[in-house]
């Protein structure tokens, strides 16, 4: 480490946050022979639980990599259903399967990213903050906070992968649009007592007889709720220990870090009318969705990836859009950095990533319509639903346009 306001040896990227996607960059730089420094304002990781797994492409791109080879139950796994929103996929008749999920918890896909980045060479730096930078033109200067004090560091480029709240971007001020939803999710790991609920392998049939399906929202007139319990993603966590996601409209509330085992019992008892006997409540928190993506991905010689570039309203995409703006930015600085392409393919990065990222934020949005509590999103769950569980859903909605109820014989 460079001593307090001295200049530190240069590195070709500097990446700005050790998440997944900052260490995905690190790791895809690493395997084309650059060795990137990696600054992370925390000290220590988050034990606190995030994302439960991966969906989509960046699963077969890890699987690709070797990152799963040799972890005990990590496969990317083609799955036969899916849900769109509250809208059921049957994904078997398609040949072949192209949506693959990998189930695993957020912290863990770290650790593997941050082993394999560790072993090719790349120098993670915890308690790192960057607090500035300026891009020359010929390359950019960081400045770090450490500890009491804090240095400079000379890179080539600079990639934000600082999470939502990014500095790198608000640095550069580049404006980041979209919407804040109107519901709160409160959310965290509770115990249910295994003798107090009937679980099967897609449900858990409450005292009553009401059943909840697992994995995927249970729709009320005032909200939603999922549950799923967590040895489905960690086979060593208790059976009886569950996620529990509580969405209902926003009223006066605030989104807060820390909430009480009660406010999230009484969230569950709105929203399914009924109460559910949890308890040993862990990392029980609020928050409110957004969906927003940044204008620019790329000024100069700084990049932004990730949540730092676009958060999205439904679960699911984030993860996977954000690992492969890393994929797709070393690919890039990778031809560069090697003389293989000249400085200015650099801007095709803003300009395929932002427009997936666009692509993202419709579909997470439409997705988000589609969950959301009401009449009206409720008689469009059952419209569309009705209509995918036809052969021809375009017959099946010009025959409601008609007037008939579907299967109705024609007259005359």
């Amino acid at each position: 480490m460079a001593a307090t306001g001295t200049r530190g040896s240069g590195a070709k990227v500097v990446i700005v946050g050790a998440g997944p996607v900052g260490l995905m960059l690190a790791c895809e730089l690493a395997g084309a022979g650059i060795a990137p420094v990696v600054l992370e304002r925390a000290v220590e990781p988050s034990a606190m639980p995030k994302g439960n797994g991966l969906v989509g492409e960046i699963a077969t791109v890890l699987a690709k990599r070797g990152l799963l080879r040799g972890q005990k139950g990590l496969h990317a796994i083609p799955v036969p259903r899916y849900s769109f929103g509250a809208l059921p996929l049957r994904l078997n008749p398609l040949r072949p399967n192209a949506l693959r999920i990998l189930p695993i918890p957020q912290r863990r896909l770290e650790q593997l990213l941050e082993a394999r980045a560790r072993a090719s060479g790349v120098d993670i730096r915890r308690g790192h903050a960057v607090t500035g930078f300026h891009d020359d033109g010929e390359g950019v200067l960081v400045e770090v906070a450490s500890g009491p004090g804090g240095y400079t560091l000379d890179a080539g480029f600079l990639a934000g992968c600082d999470g939502a709240h990014s500095f790198v971007r608000h640095h550069l001020g580049i404006d980041f649009p979209g919407t804040t939803g109107s519901q709160l999710v409160r959310i965290g790991h509770v115990t249910i007592p295994a003798g107090s609920v009937r679980r099967t392998r897609n449900t858990v049939e409450l005292p009553g007889g009401r059943r909840l399906v697992l994995f995927q929202a249970n729709h009320t007139a005032t909200g939603s709720l999922t549950i799923a319990p967590v040895s489905a993603l960690d086979r060593g966590a208790s059976k009886e220990l569950y996620i529990i996601a509580a969405q209902e409209p926003l009223d006066r509330q605030e989104p807060a870090e820390q909430i009480s085992l009660e406010e999230m019992e009484s969230s569950i008892r709105r929203v399914l009318g009924i109460g559910l006997p949890i308890s040993g409540g862990r990392w029980l928190r609020s928050t409110l969705v957004n969906s927003r993506q940044a204008e620019r991905y790329r000024v100069g010689r700084i990049f932004l990836a990730g949540d730092a570039a676009h958060v999205f309203s439904a679960g699911g995409s984030s993860l996977n859009t954000g690992m492969l703006d890393a994929v797709d930015l070393a690919s890039r600085l990778a031809a560069v950095l090697g003389g293989a392409a000249p400085l200015e393919t650099l801007e095709d990065y803003h300009t395929a990533r932002h427009e997936a990222g666009e692509q993202t934020l419709m579909q997470t949005r439409a997705q988000a319509a589609l969950l959301a509590p009401g009449p009206e999103a409720e008689a469009l769950r059952q419209v569309l639903r009705a209509a995918f569980g036809t052969r021809n859903p375009h017959r099946y909605l010009a025959t409601l346009l008609i007037g008939k109820q579907p299967g109705q014989p024609r007259r005359g």
